[in-house]
């Protein structure tokens, strides 16, 4: 009998495959501190933004600060070390959004500071200094790993009403591989070389009504492609997912907190586990939490 108690990487999921709250830390990192700002920048309801900072709190990724207005203290926040250690999830996020999804308006370009160039994000190995893809890490799973079957949905997917001004407040691709826990579980398996049907039932414990569904989308979305004997194979979309789910996993393994290993994505070429380092595809230097020009805020 599997333990109830949540993997690293399954907390991870837990915490972070909403939509909304990966929106509120996005704004977070683009300078986004106070109540209103969210709500005029995300057009987002005050129950859903109240519940979702009061997440974000609790989870340690934001903190309260206290600022004065008119003579009135209120309530600002800012991100704590452990929500700032997100920046390469957001960054290869808005990547891969940037370049594999069509959209009336784009999104504004990644520009490397220490180069000057607009550029894509590419994931090497921290630890040889290669660059990786999916096909060049082996994905260890442990043996006595929980499982998902204890992730609750802890909301409920997102509707939207009229879409915000800012292009980087509405991510409708990326945010259903990675703003939704089973859609982001899923994605993540076909990743790992999981093609089946009955294979992603067994390693996810997802319901087939669920799993239905999830495969349903990403085959819409282009991500996967349904074959004639029933698989599910990646797209080269679906291949180019592999930088956020990877950040997800050495985020989850960073602040693991206790939990215990539920999955190791290993670098084939060195042997070691992938620790993600994002480079510029021009100069080749690494970006840090600063490379990233600032994006005007509206």
């Amino acid at each position: 009998m599997r333990p109830q108690e949540l993997g690293a990487v399954g907390r991870g999921l837990g915490l972070l495959a909403d939509t909304w709250t990966l929106l509120i830390l996005q704004r977070a990192f683009l300078g986004v501190s106070r109540y209103a700002g969210w709500r005029e920048t995300l057009n987002i309801s005050d129950a859903t933004l109240s519940s979702r900072l009061r997440g974000l709190v609790g989870a340690g990724l934001l903190e309260p600060r206290p600022y004065q207005e008119n003579g009135r203290e209120r309530r600002g926040y800012a991100l704590t070390e452990r929500g700032g250690d997100l920046w390469k999830l957001l960054l290869t996020t808005w990547d891969w959004e940037k370049n594999w999804v069509p959209r009336e308006v784009p999104l504004p370009d990644i520009v490397h500071r220490d180069c000057g160039r607009a550029t894509r994000v590419l994931v090497h190995c921290a630890a040889c200094g290669d660059a990786v893809g999916p096909r060049d890490t082996l994905v260890e799973r442990s043996p006595c790993a929980p499982g998902l079957e204890t992730l609750s949905r802890q909301h409920p997917r997102r509707t939207r009403g009229t879409l915000p001004a800012d292009p980087l407040s509405f991510l409708p691709g990326a945010m259903e591989i990675i703003g939704d826990r089973w859609g982001a579980a899923v994605l993540g398996a076909s990743l790992t070389g999981i093609r089946a049907f009955s294979a992603f039932a067994q390693e996810l414990s997802i319901s087939p009504e669920v799993l239905s569904d999830r495969l349903r989308r990403f085959v819409a979305l282009g991500v996967l492609t349904r074959r004639g004997d029933g698989e599910y194979r990646l797209t080269d979309k679906g291949r180019a997912s592999f930088p956020i789910h990877a950040c997800l996993v050495d985020w989850s393994h960073r602040w693991a907190d206790g939990h215990p290993v539920d999955l190791t994505v290993r670098h084939r070429a060195c042997g070691e586990p992938l620790r993600v380092r994002l480079c510029c595809e021009h100069c080749g230097q690494a970006f840090d939490r600063g490379s990233v020009a600032p994006v005007r805020l509206r």
